[in-house]
């Protein structure tokens, strides 16, 4: 029996469609370190944040956010967070979340002048002592989105 493809030209056919389908997981990582998942009922793109740079650039001095886009911090272990404001030109949504997903606390941070000096900066610190994960997104997107308190996110992904 001939066939119709030689052994090469089917090896290359098998790794198209491999490479193809490879990159219809939605749970995989994109080329700048952005992962989708599913708040509630919608899917939005998060940035992953999980080294010390990154937690304390975080969305500092960029002009605007998709209202489908954010910023997820992923940290070694459960602990009190505190966040702040730093060269954020726009108020953020900001969610503590426990290490099984579930959303504990929602806090909308405001914007404060450029120029403040950081000792002057409010800060934002988790009531919980057991938050492993921070999602901040445009301001206003939770009640938007009727994303509560209590609300799980599946992060599993990202658990060590």
């Amino acid at each position: 029996m001939k066939l119709f493809f030689s052994k090469s030209k089917l090896s290359i056919l098998f790794l198209f469609l491999f490479l193809s389908f490879a990159g219809c997981n939605s749970s995989a990582p994109g080329e700048d370190n952005t992962w989708n998942i599913e708040v509630g009922e919608q899917i939005i793109q998060v940035e992953i944040a999980d080294s010390p740079e990154e937690w304390e650039l975080g969305l500092s001095y960029r002009d605007t956010l998709a209202w489908d886009h954010g910023m997820l911090f992923i940290f070694p272990n459960e602990s009190r967070r505190v966040f702040w404001m730093k060269g954020c030109y726009f108020d953020i949504d900001l969610a503590y979340i426990e290490s099984d997903g579930t959303i504990s606390e929602i806090i909308t941070m405001e914007k404060e002048p450029l120029n403040t000096p950081p000792e002057s900066l409010r800060t934002y610190p988790s009531q919980s002592t057991t938050i492993k994960y921070v999602l901040e997104m445009i301001g206003g997107w939770f009640d938007e989105q009727d994303v509560n308190i209590g609300t799980t996110i599946n992060l599993n992904q990202f658990s060590n």
